[in-house]
């Protein structure tokens, strides 16, 4: 591979628009091309204008994902934030069973059996609908009732890391039985926080607990004895000053290679939070913020390009691609990290869904 496709291997990004007819998306969907970007992330709603974006009937999403295979490569990653809920981008699908998907705080009280059905629906949806990521299941605790976007918001599966732990296993395994990967979130848990990260970075550092950490643990244990199938993990705008006193995690080695990958032992991919959110927005450009992240020992560097009241008509995988690439040229990413990371993408998505 070139520097230029090693730089688009980095990349996920979100577009404007729910068919190529229209020339907003195709727009958008060419840049990804030029740019050899092999992930995007499909939302229902615009939020910059409140109006629809990517989603609008099931039939129209089968032809857009398979226009954008047709366009982007058949390797491509098409993800979604499906957790129910809430965090439900599939409101408008006939069956009851998907467009009404339970909350994830009442999936963790269920037993394996009737998590399970629950989930087949949702995975057999998201399957014929030619999508292979999932950012679920949240394995958030729910350590801060009063915290605004996880519990605020029911996106916990419980207050019990091993509770937590062996749900989010029964989901990730429903999943991949339809051929849907899973990715859960937000490394090194959002639960404690009392801040949003959609509006600024949330400091965790007085409230983060072990048990927020122990689900990760857990989860890397399951995993590699095989009990649970391989997923991603995404790393959150949260900071933690006793660990990097200056970065969130997702833009953190100490985070993301230092105790995620080596200490705790995670050896699948890394995706950050979307980096659109104001946590980093606020604090960093597309571009440097790409380049940090990667070098913390991310894979992909997600931009959802979907931030509320955010109208910018310049999509952000330029200026993502083009510091990445220049960071590969001057060496300050290896080629071999991305390799890496191409490599783990690979055993990520072996037998994925077409």
């Amino acid at each position: 591979m070139n520097p230029s496709e090693l730089a688009g291997a980095c990349i996920m990004t979100g577009f404007r628009g729910a068919t190529l007819d229209d020339p907003q998306c195709r727009s958008d969907i060419k840049l990804l091309k030029d740019l050899h970007i092999k992930g995007v992330i499909l939302f229902d709603k615009h939020l910059p204008t409140g109006g629809m974006r990517n989603i609008i009937t099931e039939d129209q999403l089968r032809k857009l994902t398979d226009d954008l295979r047709n366009e982007l490569g058949e390797d491509l990653i098409i993800g979604i934030d499906q957790e129910g809920g809430e965090i439900n981008r599939l409101t408008l699908f006939q069956d009851n069973a998907v467009s009404e998907q339970l909350s994830a705080r009442m999936q963790g009280a269920m037993s394996p059996k009737q998590l399970t059905a629950i989930i087949d629906p949702i995975a057999q949806a998201l399957s014929d609908a030619g999508i292979n990521l999932t950012f679920a299941p949240c394995v958030d605790l729910e350590t801060n009732p009063d915290n605004p976007i996880i519990a605020g918001k029911g996106r916990s599966l419980g207050t019990d890391p091993v509770r937590v732990a062996s749900a989010a296993s029964t989901i990730i395994s429903a999943y991949q039985h339809h051929g849907v990967r899973c990715c859960i979130k937000h490394f090194p848990g959002h639960g404690s926080s009392s801040t949003d990260t959609h509006d600024g970075l949330a400091d965790i550092t007085d409230s983060t607990t072990n048990d927020e950490q122990q689900v990760y643990i857990l989860m890397t244990d399951s995993i590699k004895a095989g009990y649970t199938p391989r997923c991603a993990a995404m790393t959150g705008h949260l900071i933690n000053k006793t660990i990097d006193p200056d970065l969130p995690a997702s833009l953190s080695h100490a985070h993301t290679t230092n105790r995620l990958r080596e200490s705790i032992g995670f050896d699948g991919t890394i995706i950050t939070d979307s980096i659109d959110m104001g946590a980093v927005r606020l604090h960093h450009q597309p571009g440097p913020a790409s380049v940090l992240a990667i070098q913390a020992g991310a894979d992909i560097v997600l931009d959802g390009f979907n931030a509320p009241g955010d109208e910018s008509s310049e999509h952000p995988a330029q200026a993502m691609h083009a510091s990445l690439l220049d960071a590969l040229r001057a060496g300050s990413i290896s080629q071999s990290h991305i390799e890496q990371s191409i490599a783990r993408k690979g055993l990520l998505f072996a037998q994925a869904i077409r």
